[in-house]
């Protein structure tokens, strides 16, 4: 007993040190997260590893859906197939796990387990918001713009340009988050005051999600609270494509990209509606949507039904430069979720190009199918960065919208900003604000790439337009 009483004091240090040597050994193992993510891990791995509260509890969809009605007090999750999108969630889940062979981290189990639950409940939400508000739906819109190609092909870059444009409207990082307006009051003014208080109540969980993901997400693809934002996520009410469950869609490509779209596009076609009846510069002008988004590609026909005489703006960049710096994209997501020593690499690398295979194979099968009425400008990566003026005023031509001065300035300002900024990341190149990637990172080699996708380049001289400069 007295032994025990000498040994007391130094309990409380030595488990410190444990506690503090724990997290050193996970930083060191897993350089990309931040510190304050690693020390997480070692606080959560306790309940993790006991599956004690949402870690005792299954990671899919079906659990999401169950939290999801009961933080909302909703039930109806709107759907006309069959609950489809649980099936397309469920596959992309149990075939992306199996595949990629990473194992969560504790942080990213609970991250992962949010993240969907957040997109159910934005469909309960969504579906209850438009029973008792009919006008939505009576919301008439232009046909829309969409910019697609394969991730990292300079589609955000020519979304950015575009976006500048007075005529167009993109939504916003923030209102996807939360897309349903928390008041019955159909009043502009009431429904900007309620724009005003989502904004605000979001975003301590959003700076804290992306406190956790880190600074290496933003090298790659800059997310702002208040910047505009690609389709993933509104789109992720049908389609797996949380932003946790991305990586699981190259992964389960095979098995997923059967399952179809579903009605992913009549939903998205709802939101569209609903920004626009909720937001006082989009309900009270003539303007056109500008969307954008590179998972696209294997539902453009989905997309055609929905939207027929969208036109579609598709980007082309060499495979060799997309699909290496692809697998970088996919890499940093998984840092969220995964420990990072089980992440492989090479399987990584195999499976993006699969995924990109597919993509391109059902891409060219739906234009192939809609060419009579499909509307597509295909773009050239290196002639948006080269010509960027050039570009836009090609698509605006292709929409039937005059190249105004006054648009004409503001992409002045726009190309001078970001010239700057890339020239001041030049000077302080670090590996946070540098993103470097090769293929043979992930397995691969140009030879293989070319092999694979030697028609397509040929199609679009891209391997010719890389040599010429």
């Amino acid at each position: 007993m007295d032994q025990l009483k000498q040994i007391a004091p130094f309990v409380p240090v030595f488990l410190i040190g444990v506690f503090i040597i724990e997290v050193f050994r996970r930083k060191s193992a897993s350089k990309q997260k931040p510190l304050l993510t690693c020390v997480l891990d070692t606080i959560l791995s306790i309940p993790y590893y006991l599956e004690i509260g949402p870690w005792g509890e299954p990671n899919d969809i079906n659990t999401a859906i169950v939290g999801a009605i009961k933080t909302t007090g909703l039930k109806d999750v709107g759907s006309q197939d069959d609950c489809q999108f649980m099936t397309r969630y469920d596959v992309a889940r149990k075939v992306g796990m199996k595949n990629c062979k990473a194992t969560y981290s504790p942080t990213g189990y609970w991250i992962a387990c949010s993240v969907i639950q957040k997109r159910m409940e934005a469909r309960l939400r969504l579906v209850d918001y438009m029973k008792k508000h009919p006008a939505v739906a009576d919301i008439q819109m232009k046909d829309p713009v969409f910019v697609i190609g394969f991730p990292r092909t300079g589609t955000t870059f020519l979304h950015e340009l575009l976006c500048l444009y007075p005529g167009f409207r993109s939504h916003y990082t923030w209102e996807q988050v939360d897309n349903v307006p928390g008041t019955d009051d159909e009043s502009i003014e009431g429904l900007e005051a309620d724009r005003a208080l989502r904004y605000k109540k979001h975003k301590p969980r959003f700076d804290f999600i992306m406190k956790l993901a880190g600074d290496a997400i933003q090298s790659i693809h800059r997310i702002g609270y208040d910047e505009v934002e690609e389709c993933t996520t509104p789109c992720a009410l049908e389609l797996p494509w949380a932003v946790s469950e991305l990586p699981f869609v190259a992964f389960s490509c095979d098995e997923t990209v059967a399952l179809g779209a579903g009605e992913t596009f009549d939903w998205y076609k709802k939101q569209l509606q609903l920004f626009t009846f909720q937001c006082k510069d989009r309900r009270d002008q003539d303007f056109t949507w500008m969307l954008k988004c590179p998972f696209h590609l294997p539902y453009l026909s989905e997309l055609h039904k929905t939207f027929p005489e969208c036109t579609v703006v598709w980007t082309h960049r060499d495979p060799c430069d997309c699909i290496a710096s692809c697998c970088s994209l996919y890499e940093t997501l998984m840092y969220t979720a995964f420990e990072t020593p089980t992440i492989d690499r090479v399987n990584l690398g195999k499976y993006v190009m699969r995924y990109t295979k597919l993509a391109l194979k059902m891409a060219f099968a739906s234009l192939k199918k809609e060419a009579s009425t499909f509307k597509v400008e295909h773009i050239r990566y290196t002639d948006t960065v080269e010509n960027p003026k050039e570009m836009v005023k090609n698509i605006l031509a292709k929409v039937g919208l005059e190249y105004t001065s006054e648009y004409n300035s503001l992409l002045d300002t726009y190309l001078a900003d970001n010239a700057a900024k890339r020239a001041a990341l030049k000077k302080t190149k670090t590996d946070k604000t540098v993103h470097a990637y090769s293929l043979e990172d992930y397995g691969l080699t140009r030879e293989m790439v070319e092999k694979e996708f030697g028609e397509y380049i040929d199609t679009y001289k891209l391997k010719e337009v890389k040599k010429s400069k």
